[in-house]
């Protein structure tokens, strides 16, 4: 229950922070030098899809009237479509490039596609690309807007099949998961450390025992501050997933349309998904504090607590950050898939990973927030048990 005693523990711990000016400025920098430099960075891929050709392979198995024309009409065309070089192969060659995954854009112009464009009006065009490639998957795109186009013009219709050799997914929300995951999970460390073992070091931790108030309730009035506080995170990071935002849709913006609406789309974070994130994020959060409280209850002085937080939680944290940013982290299998999912953070990236790609059921989503709530519980049930034992004398 909140009272008097709580309410002063909460002011005394928040009125520390604040005067840790480091510590702010390092809660509200972080995460916009994160997603600012993301944005840079992308600014320089946009330039790169945008300005720079790709090499794209073409087989042309149709020996009908359209499909020498799109061929031909993709020859003519390259300095437009940033092709360079346009390589014939055969549908061996491309077979083998894609089962070795050594291509970067394949065009597969099928047998029969003159007569079912001439029989039906619509006909099928194969790209394969490799998605974890920009320009190609930027190739790739221009390609199909161009021979759709062409084959508009004559009341036909283009219907053009993608297969991908890399996961396909919107960039800008792995790039989300990626960064929320690995950032948000370190983001209390400083707090937690100077809270708990930081007062141990400083001698302040025995004096705030003998006040007449249950341990519980000073680790809770610790607890809530500390969300508090980690609540200046999520505020910029949300300023900065706005900030990122801006950057891709000022660089898109000299872009032709139907290029620009392509690059916003896949480079971006949708809006309407930010509270989702946020709400995430702070699941993230708490699950972190909750680690860190045991680890800085065992420590015996804050740089220690602060070192070993940081390498206990960053190892797991960028595995599953990375493989969730490299593809689906449900995919793997075995002893090593197991231990994979026992790592909170995993529940985490697949809980966006389903939302944002709207694959998920609300079974499984209800499911990975009350294995993330479980896993924050039992470490602040730990931490509990460890801060009840604190000596008060030491």
């Amino acid at each position: 229950m909140m009272d008097s005693k709580v309410g002063w523990l909460l002011k005394k711990e928040i009125k520390t922070v604040v005067r840790s000016h480091w510590l702010l400025i390092g809660l509200m920098l972080s995460p916009m030098f994160a997603w600012l430099f993301q944005g840079a960075f992308l600014s320089f891929i946009v330039a790169q899809t945008t300005e720079e050709p790709e090499t794209v392979y073409i087989t042309n198995e149709d020996d009908g009237e359209w499909g020498r024309t799109l061929y031909q009409a993709i020859e003519d065309n390259k300095r437009e479509l940033l092709i360079d070089p346009l390589v014939n192969v055969t549908r061996e060659y491309g077979e083998w490039m894609v089962a070795n995954k050594t291509l970067s854009v394949w065009v597969l112009i099928p047998e029969n596609f003159t007569r079912e464009l001439e029989e039906s009006n619509r006909s099928t065009l194969v790209i394969w690309v490799n998605t974890g490639n920009f320009r190609a998957t930027a190739a790739a795109q221009r390609i199909t807007v161009f021979a759709q186009q062409m084959i508009v013009v004559i009341v036909r219709d283009l219907q053009v099949n993608w297969y991908t050799i890399a996961p396909e997914a919107t960039y800008g929300h792995q790039l989300a998961i990626f960064l929320v995951m690995l950032t948000s999970v370190l983001a209390p460390a400083p707090y937690v450390s100077q809270s708990f073992a930081g007062e141990r070091e400083t001698h302040t931790l025995e004096a705030l025992l003998v006040v007449p108030m249950s341990r519980l309730k000073i680790l809770l009035s610790k607890l809530i501050a500390g969300f508090a506080i980690t609540a200046i995170y999520c505020v910029f990071t949300v300023v900065g997933i706005l900030t990122y935002n801006l950057s891709i849709v000022m660089r898109a913006s000299n872009l032709p349309i139907e290029a620009a609406e392509y690059y916003t789309q896949l480079y971006t974070v949708r809006l309407a998904d930010i509270p989702l994130i946020s709400f995430c994020q702070s699941l993230v959060l708490l699950c972190a504090i909750g680690i860190g409280i045991v680890i800085s209850c065992l420590a015996k002085d804050q740089t220690t607590a602060e070192a070993t937080n940081n390498l206990v939680l960053m190892v797991p944290t960028m595995l599953v950050g990375f493989l969730g940013f490299a593809g689906s982290i449900s995919q793997y299998g075995g002893l090593f898939g197991l231990v994979i999912m026992l790592i909170p953070f995993s529940h985490a990236i697949i809980f966006l990973n389903g939302v944002l790609s709207g694959v998920a059921s609300p079974a499984s989503l209800l499911g990975n927030i009350l294995y993330l709530l479980t896993f924050t519980a039992v470490f602040l049930a730990i931490g509990a048990r460890l801060f009840e034992r604190e000596s008060i004398i030491a």
